[in-house]
């Protein structure tokens, strides 16, 4: 009888429990549960070096325009290496992907990044990509990370991650990063090289910007990013 009645007492505490729980997190969430009903994110359970994340493992304040709302106030990282956007619930660790179906654009941190798919259809790159330079013509930046082997350590410089290199594990997330410039038209043209975009301008305009480009470098060479930025830069005083 004693056990009976135990168990009936703990069977009527534990889904008030439950009860409270839901509550808290539905006050500690606010306007925005409706973001953290999405899947539990990937768990990446191996020994690696560097990190899968778009940049390092923090999960940093921003905002989310998700079906047509926006969300303020909301912990977000990029999984780099599954093109996920994650959210973590409020007081604890644990790690929500927001759908990308549904999500538009979203900041972190200060940093713009869009869904072009969302935005232009299939036919646009996957994933999301940071807005580099905002102007008639955007560009834009994609970090992705690949798994790769590394038996000797020598992967180290291809991480984009500043962490700790651990010389006993064998496996390394790469980055890659991408750039596209996008129109106002909508039309996404990949820039992998400075030709790429020199190329999107009449062949007066080329020259001048050879000329702004070269007065600006000097004796030093500009990456690719910088490069890019300063021609959009240029085009847009004339």
């Amino acid at each position: 009888m004693l056990l009976l009645a135990g168990w009936l007492v703990l069977s009527c505490w534990q889904p008030a429990k439950a009860q409270d729980d839901y509550a808290l997190f539905r006050a500690e969430a606010g306007s925005a549960s409706l973001l953290y009903r999405g899947q539990r994110a990937f768990v990446h359970n191996l020994l690696f070096n560097g990190t899968y994340y778009w940049s390092d493992p923090g999960f940093r304040p921003g905002s989310v325009v998700y079906n047509g709302k926006r969300y303020d106030d909301v912990s977000l990282n990029i999984d780099a290496a599954r093109q996920d956007l994650l959210i973590r619930i409020p007081g604890s660790i644990i790690e929500k992907v927001v759908g990308e179906s549904y999500t538009e654009e979203f900041m972190i941190a200060g940093s713009r990044y869009l869904n072009l798919r969302f935005l232009f259809g299939e036919e646009a790159p996957a994933g999301y990509w940071r807005v580099l330079h905002d102007g008639p013509i955007r560009l834009l930046q994609q970090v992705s990370k690949r798994l790769e082997p590394d038996l000797d350590g020598r992967k180290r410089n291809e991480t984009g991650y500043d962490g700790v290199y651990r010389p006993n594990v064998y496996q390394v997330f790469i980055q890659k990063i991408d750039y596209c410039c996008l129109w106002e038209d909508g039309t996404i043209v990949p820039v992998r090289r400075r030709r790429d975009l020199l190329k999107q301008f009449d062949p007066t305009l080329r020259r001048d910007i050879r000329r702004h480009v070269k007065r600006r470098e000097g004796s030093g060479l500009m990456s690719l990013e910088n490069y890019c930025t300063e021609v959009l830069r240029y085009v847009e005083t004339r």
